[in-house]
């Protein structure tokens, strides 16, 4: 009996985008690319500043057209926003005006979802990112990292099938970035089966990170995507998980494309002596 073929849940077939500079120049931000993500896999996409990682995902969210190719998602090709994707943005994209739980209640009442069930589904993301007692608390009151749990729990609790995350943990610091990374895998992972979980797009410059996150990580170069490597460790992965050789060997192969290493395997030197 034939193994069963995961379901695509994103295509994209020869994407390319351009853009105009001011001076009326060309910049090719995307250039050519293909992949497939199945659904239920969750995929980082890494590389240098200014490589097209942000670009791609912005069209995979129906936020910018592609020049010239196509995107699939769920088997229709996007024309613009809906609601089976959703985003977290690097800023706080949390609306200061309404109060923790109307913001996580925004979409489901934008697709007219009952008051009483949406109260109920925002109440239970609240509890799963460790916010149900400040569920009444204006965004001015909360620190970074309490922004971005409610940003996670408004994402998962409009239910969309694809999830993207733009370098959402960037600006915190080291300890709440970690906190943060077992809430989004502990949310992506709660229902259990893979073809039950959602498919994610998490764009970071944090090797570490990739690697501690991703089924499969996805390295950009100047529009181009130049590797597309597998991450076959078991959850959770700790500390000693990411100091094993096939770790080892991934992360070297990461921080080659980044050009953080020679191809020895060696550190690039950054800086200057004191």
């Amino acid at each position: 009996m034939s193994p069963p073929v995961d379901r695509r849940m994103i295509e994209l077939a020869n994407v390319q985008r351009t853009f105009k500079r001011g001076d009326g120049t060309t910049v090719q931000a995307i250039s050519d690319v293909s992949l497939t993500v199945p659904e239920g896999e969750f995929v980082c996409m890494i590389g240098t500043s200014g490589c097209g990682k942000s670009t791609l995902l912005s069209m995979v969210a129906g936020l910018l057209e592609p020049s010239d190719g196509s995107i699939v998602v769920d088997g229709r090709e996007i024309d613009g926003p809906g609601r089976e994707r959703g985003m977290v943005f690097q800023k706080d994209s949390v609306f200061p005006w309404m109060r923790v739980i109307d913001n996580v209640e925004y979409g489901l009442k934008c697709r007219g979802v009952p008051a009483s069930e949406r109260r109920a589904i925002a109440r239970t993301y609240l509890q799963r990112v460790g916010l149900a007692h400040v569920e009444t608390a204006w965004p001015r009151e909360l620190s970074g990292g309490m922004l971005k749990r409610v940003a996670i729990a408004t994402v998962f609790a409009n239910g969309g099938k694809v999830l993207m995350l733009d370098e959402p943990f960037g600006a915190l610091d080291y300890v709440t970035r970690h906190q943060l990374q077992d809430v989004l895998l502990d949310l992506w992972d709660e229902t259990g089966g893979k073809a039950a979980r959602r498919t994610i797009l998490f764009v970071t410059h944090d090797v570490d990170e990739a690697l501690s996150l991703a089924d499969r990580i996805l390295v950009f170069g100047t529009g181009r995507l130049v590797d597309d490597l597998r991450v076959d460790a078991p959850r959770p992965r700790d500390t000693d998980s990411l100091l094993q050789p096939d770790m080892v060997a991934i992360k070297h192969r990461l921080l080659g494309h980044l050009g953080l290493e020679r191809p020895t395997g060696r550190a690039v030197a950054r800086g200057t002596a004191a």
